[in-house]
């Protein structure tokens, strides 16, 4: 409605308010400014006012009226979108069109905007507390906290919303304005009165201002029934000040000098927020309502048009609510049957929002029902409209709900989306006990969607059979049904890539993407990219995954912004790739930031797994183990908070995995591997569908290292072996890089060098030309002796192959002599280093990367080895012991290359 970007039309008429529009001068040197006062106290018409008022200077304004329905957050950051591009809304372009875009995404495309904008930037807020909800203020707070320093936000409302106003006070970004400062004066107020045509005796306006207190609707209305002819004494005599009372005693005060006829109309209308004359006829069954909304206007009864040709109008608020309750206390069947009228025509037109409102009025929970079923049920919610089924579903018995399946569907969406999937669980399974085989196909189909979309959420395992039968409820669906149709193709290819049938997964994934492109949605499209491109990796095609994420991440930047969410899940998919291009340092980079964005929102294992493990491999291959297992440590955490299972599970055996890389000991593995049930979970790999493959392959991964480790060759080999063939019948070729590796070491071992050097061979096949190198890194402990004999064997006429041999050959010999220093690991090694060069802590950390709390735990580290609890003698016994050897003579630490991380990831 093109009408929310404006104040009123009639606004331009209300007494100048000068005093007041000085005091916002100071809005543009706050990023807040809160008008709040009870209705009627003109906070609509000031802020129009000061809107004007900077039409002449360089501040961009953006004006947005909010409504009961801009409660659910799709909405509302639907039109704030739409109210900040302005005129350059419709010519967008390559944008997405906001209607798409859930509340994390919207935020960083909303803040995209207003960082593209060049010049100060108010945006104004009126009536928020229309939109009071959680989600809503705590979206608003995000946005005053993270857009750029020049934006200032100025909001109005009846109620004093919770913003972070003690945060902005404290830091002198907050102006606010209440009751006391938006009573009448007494000029304005004679100013006013003055208007009604009567001359006032010496004292009335002083008489005026103290029975109303100032409360500009209460002296607008005194005005208006002094105009109309009734006495001033009766006008005011049973008042002493401003309250709903009084407002309601002066409505009625204009009311009662309207003929009965006109009145009536006026009370029916009343019903309605907007009124057309489309909408009047309908309501009540004439033909004339435009006519008729232009006589009502002309009658001074706070009608008002709120488009510049008057063809809408609304009441004033506060009329229309003493209006409606005069209604209901005079005819409540006639008020009853008006709103029933309201919701048909608004749920005939598909303003659905409307429709609910207009029937919860009616108290119909029949019509109500009907509605919401007639719309699609569930399926409004993943169109955006959530907050209208929650609302409507409030409105409804829990035997109306359960009269309807597809309102039972709803309850169970709801749920899910909500975040209750226990109680979206028992929902649904109480849905199921009642019986439903009598429902007509298409509702069973539903059945399903919604069934498998709360299996999903709640991360259950699939088997192979599942997920046949959920292609084949693909082919049941209408072809022109793209949103349940994309959101089960994409999850039928998400499953199938994790139970690693990837040829499987690819169809469905794209298949998916092209019912989004027809719903026009680039958000979820995104998401389909993200999948391919995990797809091409587990197939060994990193060149392609890493171009397929590239091309995404452009999209992301030009249409959500770099800080967005889908830039985060993007640059965890990036540095897992990064990280195998043996580049740790700018995967890193990417999730300094990116992770903690991701753990302050929802994510899933893909994701989540992405990111901490990247990460905390990352580290353990800089010598820092403690720190990634803390990385560890916090991905267990997210996965309880978030029910995660599998990711649960996959945190425990990285552990298990940085702890066989740092060669730690064989009673501390055997410790943890024992804690976890590590042989379960890797004797899962011999099922069809296991519960989780991923868990399984790293499982088996994980017993056959520690197997090579114990000296059990011969176990190891069979184990590898049976993972080999599981990853060649699936096309799993990364994996196979890794098992073919481990696999080398073994023969190696048991003494069959020709064997090991036809499968060491194969490692290197799969990985030279994508350039994945540090799978081989990793393995540094087994590695040097199959990289020797694979040297020493020669090249032929493969100079690719002998350039990657060589390069891994340099990076193992830089690895080992930076790995450890006379038994201090490489991160104390560095730290000593520095210490010895007089740095203090906060140096140290900011040259080599670390915090200055991890400096601190190596330093203690470094002192209990040495023997030693001070710094002075720290240094001088890593001299006397040749710990600390000369700067020209000790390779560079690796993190020196970061220099000051902060402004890398900067």
């Amino acid at each position: 409605m093109a009408a929310k970007f404006d104040p009123p039309v009639w606004i331009g008429d209300q007494i100048r308010r000068a005093p007041l529009l000085e005091r916002l001068r100071a809005a543009l040197d706050n990023r807040l400014t809160l008008i709040h006062a009870p209705a009627g106290y003109g906070k609509t018409s000031l802020l129009a006012q000061w809107r004007d008022s900077l039409a002449t200077s360089r501040v961009r304004t953006a004006w947005l009226s909010l409504e009961r329905d801009d409660r659910d957050v799709k909405r509302l950051v639907r039109y704030l979108m739409l109210a900040i591009r302005g005129d350059e809304a419709e010519g967008a372009g390559g944008g997405p069109h906001p209607a798409e875009l859930p509340p994390r995404a919207a935020l960083s495309a909303i803040l995209h905007e207003l960082a593209a904008c060049q010049l100060p930037f108010v945006l104004i807020l009126d009536d928020l507390h229309h939109a009071d909800s959680p989600q809503v203020t705590a979206f608003l707070q995000s946005m005053i906290r993270l857009a750029p320093a020049h934006c200032h936000f100025v909001f109005a409302s009846r109620d004093y919303p919770s913003l972070g106003q003690s945060v902005l006070a404290a830091e002198a970004q907050f102006l606010e304005i209440d009751v006391t400062d938006l009573r009448f004066s007494e000029q304005e107020a004679e100013t006013l009165l003055e208007r009604a045509g009567r001359g006032l005796a010496a004292g009335d306006v002083d008489r005026i201002l103290e029975r109303t207190e100032g409360w500009p609707i209460a002296v607008k209305l005194t005005g208006l029934s002094l105009q109309r002819g009734v006495p001033q004494d009766e006008a005011m005599a049973r008042f002493s000040g401003p309250s709903v009372e009084l407002a309601r005693y002066l409505s009625e005060q204009v009311l009662m000098t309207l003929p009965d006829e006109t009145r009536d109309l006026v009370m029916q209308t009343a019903v309605l927020n907007r009124l057309t004359g489309e909408l009047v006829n309908v309501l009540l069954e004439r033909t004339d309502g435009g006519l008729l909304l232009e006589r009502l206007e002309q009658q001074g009864v706070f009608l008002a048009p709120v488009t510049p040709n008057r063809d809408a109008y609304r009441y004033h608020q506060l009329f229309a609510d003493c209006m409606r309750d005069r209604l209901l206390r005079v005819d409540r069947d006639l008020h009853a049957a008006l709103q029933r009228r309201a919701a048909r025509w608004f749920a005939e037109g598909g303003d659905i929002a409307e429709a609910v409102n207009h029937a919860l009025q009616a108290c119909d929970q029949a019509l109500l029902a009907e509605i919401l079923e007639t719309a699609g049920g569930w399926r409004l919610i993943p169109q955006g409209q959530q907050g209208v089924v929650e609302r409507g579903l409030a409105g409804l018995s829990k035997a109306a709900i359960a009269a309807r399946p597809c309102l039972a569907l709803a309850e169970v969406y709801l749920q899910i989306k909500t975040g209750e999937l226990g109680l979206a669980r028992a929902s649904f399974d109480g849905f199921l006990a009642q019986g439903q085989d009598h429902l007509p196909a298409e509702l069973q189909t539903e059945i399903q969607v919604v069934g498998d979309t709360l299996s999903d959420y709640e991360n259950q395992p699939l088997r192979l059979e599942d997920l046949l039968a959920r292609e084949a409820l693909l082919r049941k669906l209408p072809a022109n049904d793209h949103l349940v149709l994309a959101n089960t193709s994409e999850t039928v290819g998400a499953k199938y890539f994790e139970g690693g049938w990837l040829e499987r997964a690819l169809q469905p994934t794209l298949a998916a993407r092209d019912h989004y492109q027809a719903l026009g949605s680039l958000y979820s499209d995104l998401f389909t990219r993200f999948l391919e491109s995990r797809i091409k990796r587990a197939q060994g095609r990193s060149i392609e995954s890493a171009a397929i994420l590239d091309e995404a991440w452009r999209q992301i930047v030009d249409n959500f912004g770099r800080q967005s969410d889908l830039a985060a899940n993007c640059a965890a998919f990036q540095s897992v790739l990064l990280y195998e291009l043996d580049q740790a340092d700018e995967a890193r980079a990417l999730l300094a930031w990116a992770l903690p964005h991701m753990e302050r929102f929802d994510g899933w294992v893909d994701v989540y797994s992405a990111a901490y493990f990247t990460e905390a491999r990352a580290l353990a291959g800089a010598g820092a183990l403690d720190e990634a297992l803390d990385v560890v440590d916090r991905a267990r955490r997210t996965a309880l908070r978030r029910r995660l299972r599998q990711l649960e599970l996959l945190a425990d055996l990285c552990e298990i995995e940085l702890l066989l890389m740092s060669e730690a000991s064989l009673e501390v593995i055997h410790s943890r591997a024992s804690a976890i049930g590590l042989d379960a979970l890797a004797d899962a790999m011999a099922e069809d569908s296991p519960g989780y493959r991923p868990v399984a392959v790293a499982a088996a991964l994980c017993r056959g290292r520690l197997m090579l480790q114990e000296g059990l060759i011969l176990e190891a080999l069979a184990e590898l072996g049976q993972l080999k063939r599981w990853a060649e019948a699936h096309g799993a070729s990364r994996l196979l890089i890794d098992v073919n590796i481990l696999l080398a070491h073994g023969q190696h071992e048991l003494g069959d060098e020709a064997e090991a050097r036809i499968t060491f061979d194969q490692a290197v096949e799969l990985a030279v030309f994508q350039g994945l190198s540090r799978p081989f890194i990793d393995a540094h402990a087994i590695l040097q002796p199959l990289l020797d004999d694979a040297i020493a064997a020669g090249f032929g006429a493969d100079r690719f192959r002998e350039h990657f041999l060589k390069g891994l050959s340099r990076t193992l010999a830089a690895t080992r002599t930076n790995r450890t220093l006379h038994g201090l690991s490489a991160a104390e090694g560095d730290v000593l280093y520095y210490l010895s060069q007089g740095h203090s802590n906060k140096e140290i950390a900011r040259i080599i990367g670390m915090s200055p709390d991890t400096v601190k735990y190596r330093l203690k580290s470094v002192f209990r080895k040495i023997g030693v609890s001070r710094r002075r003698d720290a240094v001088r016994v890593s001299a006397e012991r040749g710990l600390i050897p000369e700067p020209s003579l000790r390779t560079p630490p690796e993190n020196d290359r970061l220099g000051d991380r902060t402004a890398l990831s900067a």
